[in-house]
């Protein structure tokens, strides 16, 4: 017995000593969790060799650890492309000269380069480009000092030329004006070779980045690439990294795998926003690679903004087109961080296609890195979810501690972002195994993600619409993949496409059953009707297509779906036809409904309700809200919540009509302790502005109001965060109530001004609630405003604003409609400075956004708007811009206290204390006025109050 056990500890040893890919678990960065460290344990080679990730983002650093090398020798990232323009030089045909019998180079800018004529590399007709790098370009970027010498003015002059048939170039790294010190470079694809600036005192400063380039000849523009912000190396670290940090053993997911960073991102921008064409440029060229390359090709975006209309914006279609047309690809996208409200998935993450990805807390990593003692995995509160759309597909881990650009120390980072990763590093292990096959297995990205979705492990108390069909497990998936090839799947069928009537969308079609309307749902009478139509592979005939056929079980996973039918069949390219209504005795409780019909092939090697049988799915929804009466006094209360650590509470409610204002409070229950976070998103799923925090050390109760033009009319959703770094429960009380005053006009745009007195109005109020209500009725002027619509083409808009000694701030508003937004893969805004030095930046997540901007000093000042189309060049576009200048001085509004009955028209007068400033031309002065509630809930129903006072408006 001794003798075999010390044989097998002996084997064991063999295998670790030959496996450098296997170590203990790295729980900083996970790779256990959805069974990445045991496929490569069982199989060594399956690390994901041969398989190369595509990462679009920021940009991957060149030279950090973990990110240089693979297992089995050789460079890890074979290719780097900017489509941002940010590392953009041109090039110009140089003037040759020389001073003190030394030969140089001229820019027209006046910069020389000597020492040109000494380099052992010289073009055969002689003719030179030459380029200036200047640090002031980079001033609003990552790196404003690209050798960190301290200085931010520096100056690198480079020439070009053709050497036979190469473009090479040599660049003055030291910025000393000469070259012959200098190595030549060429496209970093056919050298895979990194550039380093000098300048540095390397004792004092670091390095903080690696550079590359490629040359663009016909173009007469040489493009220096680097990582613009630390989110593409960190991704990349999770996707494949290998000894991360120089750690033998601490690895990503597919250690194997070589990387291609794509830079989507441009750091002078907010987080990194994509410019226009910059998102399909980069997937048209890593298709193209993955056209030529002998090998399978995985893609991953963590990239993405807010859905307006989930799964219709230009890019949602294009990833889906590609999708369509390349069989054998995965795009791995996250699916936003816009959570935890439902309704929440990004763009272009809701293309069908993909495979969206939702983030997980895994519980070791929780401790390990944050210090967090959760009992189990949870999902983290900012992962998008569901709810028009069938997605997420699946969750994985969103933490982790991974590579970053010596330029950054957050290497720690949670969020969808870090999810994709982990799934596309997956996806390049699965993609490896099948391709070391024998005979090898063809790579069929269809296939691969229904296996990926198939084999996911659900986590237990959450619903579909929040992770999808649960987390990725990649032993599983191969096994279920292996069944899909032996069946020859690629040859009959690869998907289906699911539509049923929708009501958010304007065609009223969607993909799922999503009913947030009031409370209303399809009954036993009205049932809703789903049609699911085959996707077949490309190539296939007419006469195949139409002798297709596939039947199928069909079972729901919770009691208050019903179906007309237990089993259906698909013949042909005609759909099958699946009715479904909601059973109202099981949703008499306001709260979230969400379950699924799932179809299981009937027949076959590939039959039986088993996971891997699973062919489409039929997601429901159904909220049910709290609604506001007279008889429950327009007030909603829950009694005591009690959370857990990382645990969310969601409260539907539905604004009633004729409310003018809202109050919402989040109070302490009892004597218990307690910190607790609100969430607060509108009925489209955008999150409010207004959050609740309550603290009780700090406080006893958070209240948050809502004003009259905030209420949205329809379902809104209140979701409760207890921390999951939290050591204790969370205990709550909440309550939501509303205000209704009715008032005429809706805004006062004229006042009575006689002389020797103060400016007066007056206005009608009607109070359409059961309730007495007693209000303050005051106010305040508060500056000047104006609207104005732009209607533009091009890649970026500026505008040049004054702010005279007379203003506090600026406020800016934008809006635009959402067929308009969908143009966008992002929108970012920066205020500048006559320097153009970035003193605000922001961007869109929806179709509009306020900005409020407090200048420095008086000036002039730049707001410019960068829109990030999705396709290939700018197009129209049209936008509501409002401009608010706020005073310094500020005259208050004077009325009274006035008492409104239930159901009785009251007038209220005011009056301005004080002259009404001469508003600019175009612009008018503006103010409002509050009716403050004294009851407890403290309500403020706002009058807003427009003036035209422009002289040449008379």
């Amino acid at each position: 017995m001794y003798r075999v056990h010390f044989y097998l500890i002996a084997a064991f040893l063999v295998i670790l000593l030959n496996n450098p890919l296997h170590s203990e678990n790295w729980n900083f960065l996970n790779t256990s969790r959805i069974g990445a460290a045991e496929f490569i344990k069982k199989h060594p080679s399956y690390d994901g060799r041969n398989v190369v990730v595509i990462i679009l983002d920021t940009g991957v650093d060149l030279g950090t650890p973990g990110l240089t090398e693979l297992p089995q020798g050789g460079v890890k990232i074979i290719d780097v492309q900017d489509f941002t323009g940010e590392g953009d030089v041109n090039l110009e045909k140089a003037e040759k000269g020389t001073e003190n019998n030394e030969k140089y180079l001229k820019h027209s800018s006046g910069s020389r380069l000597f020492g040109y004529d000494k380099l052992p590399d010289q073009p055969k007709d002689s003719l030179y480009y030459i380029g200036i790098i200047e640090e002031k370009r980079f001033k609003n970027s990552v790196l404003p000092d690209v050798n960190n010498n301290g200085k931010r003015d520096d100056t690198f002059g480079l020439i070009v030329f053709k050497k036979d048939t190469t473009w090479i170039s040599y660049i003055d790294l030291d910025g000393d004006g000469n070259l012959q010190d200098e190595e030549p470079y060429w496209n970093y694809k056919d050298q895979l070779k990194a550039i380093t600036f000098r300048g540095r005192d390397p004792e004092v400063s670091r390095n903080l980045a690696s550079f590359a380039i490629n040359i663009f000849p016909d173009e007469k523009r040489i493009n220096l690439y680097f990582a613009g912000g630390d989110h593409g190396t960190h991704v990349a670290g999770i996707a494949a990294g290998y000894n991360i940090n120089g750690q033998k053993g601490m690895n990503g997911i597919a250690p194997g795998a070589k990387i291609i960073s794509l830079k989507i991102g441009d750091s002078r921008l907010a987080g990194g926003a994509t410019v226009t064409g910059s998102m399909i440029k980069a997937y048209e060229y890593g298709i193209e690679f993955a056209k030529k390359y002998d090998g399978p090709v995985v893609f991953n975006m963590s990239y993405g903004i807010g859905s307006e209309i989930e799964g219709q914006a230009q890019m949602d279609l294009i990833v889906d087109d590609f999708l369509r047309e390349n069989e054998s690809l995965v795009f791995c996208l996250s699916a936003g961080n816009e959570g935890p409200g439902i309704s929440t998935i990004g763009l272009p993450a809701a293309a069908h296609r993909a495979l969206t990805v939702g983030a997980m807390n895994v519980k070791e990593t929780a401790r390990d890195v944050y210090g967090a003692n959760i009992k189990r995995d949870l999902l983290f509160p900012f992962s998008s979810r569901g709810g028009e759309l069938n997605k997420p597909d699946i969750v994985t881990p969103g933490g982790a501690s991974s590579t970053v650009p010596p330029f950054s120390s957050r290497e720690n980072k949670w969020g969808t972002s870090m999810a994709a990763p982990q799934a596309s590093g997956g996806v390049a292990l699965l993609m490896s195994a099948a391709s070391q096959q024998n005979p090898p297995l063809p790579i069929v990205g269809a296939l691969i993600k229904k296996a990926v979705k198939n084999a996911a492990v659900p986590l237990k108390e959450y619903s579909p619409l929040e992770q999808g069909s649960g987390v990725m497990n990649i032993p599983r998936a191969f096994e279920y993949y292996k069944k899909y090839i032996e069946e020859k799947e690629q040859t009959k069928l690869l998907d289906y496409e699911v539509t049923t009537v929708s009501p958010v969308y304007e065609s009223e079609e969607g993909e799922a059953a999503y009913w947030r309307f009031g409370g209303y749902f399809p009954d036993k009478d009205h049932k809703q009707r789903f049609y699911i139509r085959p996707v077949f592979p490309q190539g296939l005939t007419a006469d195949e297509r139409n002798n297709f056929y596939r039947a199928f079980n069909l079972e729901t996973t919770v009691p208050w779906i019903k179906i007309n039918k237990s089993s259906t069949y698909i013949r042909g390219d005609k759909a099958a036809r699946v009715d479904v209504y909601y059973d109202a005795s099981r949703l008499n409780k306001p709260g979230l409904y969400n379950g699924k019909v799932i179809a299981y092939r009937k027949g076959g090697f590939l039959s039986g309700n088993k996971p891997e049988n699973k062919e489409f799915e039929l997601l429901c929804t159904v909220v049910v809200p709290h609604r506001f009466t007279d008889k429950n006094n327009h007030t909603y209360r829950s009694g005591q919540i009690r959370l857990k650590p990382g645990e969310i509470k969601r409260i539907f409610f539905d604004v009633p009509l004729g409310a003018s204002s809202a109050s919402i409070r989040m109070g302490q229950s009892g004597n218990k302790y307690t910190k607790l976070r609100g969430y607060l998103f509108d009925p489209q799923g955008r999150e409010s502005a207004h959050s609740l925090y309550l603290n009780t050390e700090k406080q006893s109760a958070h209240i948050v109001r809502l004003l009259k033009d905030e209420l949205k009319q329809g379902i809104w959703e209140l979701d409760l965060y207890n921390d999951f770094r939290s050591e204790e429960d969370a205990y709550a009380e909440i309550k939501i109530s509303f205000s209704g005053l009715e008032i005429t006009p809706e805004r006062i745009s004229r006042v009575e001004i006689n002389h020797g007195e103060n400016p007066q109005g007056s206005f009608e109020v009607r109070n359409v609630f059961n309730r007495r209500v007693d209000a303050r009725v005051q106010g305040q002027m508060m500056g000047i405003k104006r609207t104005r619509y732009i209607s533009d083409d091009s890649e970026e808009y500026e505008y040049v604003f004054t702010v005279t000694d007379d203003y506090d701030k600026v406020e800016f508003e934008l809006e635009m409609d959402a067929d308009v937004f969908n143009l966008f893969t992002d929108f970012a805004i920066n205020i500048l400075n006559m320097d153009e030095e970035v003193l605000l930046s922001d961007g869109l997540s929806y179709k509009s956004i306020k900005l409020t901007f407090y200048p420095p000093s008086s000036g002039d000042y730049i707001l410019k708007m960068v829109p990030g189309f999705a396709a290939h060049e700018p197009t129209d576009w049209n936008a509501r811009l409002t401009e608010r200048y706020y005073t310094f001085k500020r005259p208050k509004i004077i009325s009274s206290m006035y008492t409104f009955y239930p159901k009785v028209k009251k007038e209220v007068d005011f009056e301005i204390d004080g002259a009404i400033p001469v508003a600019p031309d175009g612009f008018r002065v503006f103010g409002e006025i509050w009716l403050d509630e004294q009851d407890v809930n403290k309500y403020r129903t706002t009058v807003p109050l427009e003036l035209n006072t422009s002289l040449n408006d008379y």
